[in-house]
């Protein structure tokens, strides 16, 4: 196969996974060359030895648009392992004498911004024999990177129950209904520029009960940052992080008072087989001590 002519032939798979990904993302051809600092040539010529090793084709390309083909959005999950797992390796391989374990950890962006970018400076703290890894990925993809053990503890809102999984609730996330408009009572902030942002099930439920007469929303969204960038832009009202709303400048936005607040479970999940179970619960008992808003 064309691979085996290559030296470095695990080196220069990731390589081509790598590419893969790029021109997925950003659906050009020119514009992933850009980002990996490659001719377009070099691109083009990576993309066509990926697919006769794999002996399927994974772009339709037409001009001004490249989708993936079926083979394509399977390989896609596969190609990110490879590229994690890679990296993970490669890390634990370099290790600092003093460290003795990696400890890889996986949440939404919205959680690392609103509750546990500041718990990691004291996790170093306390435990400076750990490499610490973070990285961000959707509620979906964590589940998958815990079970293939390609991180080791991940922090989720409502997780699903899985054998071998062990789910711990460490927090809560408070919700308070916001708005630009000061003084605004919740049956006016939920009629007239209202952003509607998902927080999941409980939430949709909690919500549905308590403005059960909500028109449509001008915006809806499951990404608290849109809904925040909306607000300073137009002005409105949304049920945000208490977090988020104490980082505005005074002035700018406002609690509706009147409206009901909502707290959503944080929990860490870690796989039952975990290499130290003695580690853990104590990285995870640190975690519940460290304030919670």
């Amino acid at each position: 196969m064309p691979r085996q002519k290559h030296g470095r032939y695990g080196i220069m798979d990731i390589e081509l996974f790598r590419t893969f990904l790029e021109v997925n993302k950003t659906r050009h051809f020119g514009k992933a060359s850009e980002n990996l600092y490659l001719t377009q040539a070099a691109v083009s010529a990576r993309v066509k030895l990926l697919e006769e090793s794999l002996g399927v084709t994974l772009f339709l390309r037409a001009r001004n648009n490249i989708q993936l083909t079926p083979e394509g959005e399977r390989l896609v999950p596969h190609a990110e392992t490879m590229l994690l797992a890679w990296s993970r390796a490669r890390q634990e391989v370099a290790l600092k004498q003093e460290q003795q374990l990696q400890l890889s950890l996986g949440t939404t962006a919205g959680l690392w911004r609103f509750t546990l970018q500041d718990k990691l400076p004291r996790l170093h703290d306390s435990f400076p024999e750990l490499a610490l890894r973070a990285d961000a990925h959707s509620a979906e993809e964590l589940v998958r990177l815990l079970q293939e053990g390609l991180i080791d503890l991940a922090f989720l809102y409502e997780p699903a129950s899985l054998p071998n999984i062990v789910a711990t609730p460490i927090g809560k996330l408070k919700l308070v209904m916001a708005s630009t408009r000061e003084g605004l009572k919740a049956k006016e902030a939920v009629k007239n520029g209202y952003v509607y942002v998902d927080w999941g099930t409980a939430f949709g439920i909690f919500h549905g009960k308590r403005f059960p007469d909500t028109q449509p929303p001008v915006l809806h969204t499951n990404m608290a940052s849109i809904a925040e960038a909306y607000l300073a832009e137009h002005g409105g009202s949304a049920y945000l992080p208490e977090t988020v709303i104490e980082q505005w400048q005074a002035g700018d936005i406002y609690r509706v008072a009147d409206a009901p607040g909502f707290s959503r479970d944080i929990f860490a999940v870690y796989r039952s087989n975990f290499s130290r179970p003695d580690l853990l619960p104590e990285i995870i008992e640190l975690l519940k001590r460290q304030p919670w808003r």
